[in-house]
């Protein structure tokens, strides 16, 4: 390393209690120890008697996700209910227009052969009362 700055090996710390039972070549990893819970007598409670404490812990878990799930799953299918249920009063809604919309085509149509008839009645009055008068202008010659 530099200078003024010693190298790792010269900066090591003595081993520890946990160090010393894995050896530092023994390739195990150190045992690190737990914060200590009471146990029989104020001794700090051993691995085996945790595993139900964990396992408890984990079936807590496990239900928990389990509701929150099924409660996703619930909220899931109102909303599908939900907005089925707009989808069918907007589908209804169009084909109520769209029958409207036919009616309104045919009452258009109508009117507008109503009115082409009464253009030519119109026309036809029309070039009568100029037939006649014209008649009447013979007449009186």
């Amino acid at each position: 390393m530099g200078p003024g700055r010693p190298a790792a090996a010269e900066t090591e710390l003595p081993a520890g209690p946990a160090e010393s039972q894995a050896g530092p070549g023994s390739g195990r990893q150190p045992r690190v120890p737990r914060a200590a819970s009471p146990g029989a007598g104020g001794q700090s409670v051993s691995v085996p008697e945790e595993a139900p404490a964990a396992r408890q812990l984990l079936e807590d878990l496990r239900r928990r996700l389990a509701r929150a799930f099924q409660r996703a799953a619930a909220r899931e299918q109102q909303s599908r209910a939900c907005i089925e249920g707009a989808l069918g009063r907007l589908s209804a809604e169009l084909l109520e227009m769209h029958f409207q919309n036919r009616q309104l085509v045919r009452t258009v149509l109508d009117l507008n052969m109503k009115m082409q008839q009464l253009k030519k009645e119109y026309e036809l009055e029309i070039a009568s009362k100029s037939q006649s008068s014209e008649d009447n202008a013979l007449n009186r010659e």
